[in-house]
């Protein structure tokens, strides 16, 4: 995915990107994986990572995980001084293309349910809540909405 209008960048990330993304986790994610994970998690097939670049930052990012016929969107992550830019929902749709290209039938996330924000950005792209998940984050303990839709 090229520029948009907006001026967004969406590309695959590569192992350079790491440090990037790890300190995007680290504003964005009170649990957020260390250095060492994503680096590991970034070398599998089964993951893929698109970071959004603005202003020739790495302003943002999104984790995904294709597993057979299933995608999972691990997590999206924003700098705080970029949020409300659109750059959230750039990650989201080019996921949604790589489910696509990769054959998944179905792609699943799990939210905060005190992400409201998140949760209406999931709704746009028709993803739909399966339930809840009782005490499945921390810091602070909070349930997690269990969302999906078809590819």
């Amino acid at each position: 995915m090229g520029e948009t209008a907006s001026g967004i960048l969406i590309r695959q990330a590569g192992a350079e990107d790491t440090d990037s993304i790890y300190e995007i986790g680290t504003l964005c994610f009170s649990d957020a994986w260390h250095k060492d994970t994503v680096a590991h998690d970034m070398e599998g097939d089964h993951s893929e990572y698109f970071v959004a670049v603005l202003n020739g930052e790495i302003a943002g990012y999104g984790c995904f995980w294709f597993v057979v016929d299933e995608g999972q969107l691990v997590n999206i992550g924003v700098r705080p001084e970029y949020r409300r830019r659109g750059l959230a929902e750039a990650i989201l749709k080019r996921g949604l293309e790589e489910c696509k290209a990769r054959n998944m039938k179905t792609i699943f996330l799990e939210v905060r349910v005190s992400n409201r924000s998140a949760q209406a950005l999931y709704k746009k792209y028709n993803f739909r809540s399966l339930g809840a998940r009782k005490g499945v984050y921390d810091l602070p303990k909070e349930d997690g909405y269990i969302m999906s839709r078809e590819i």
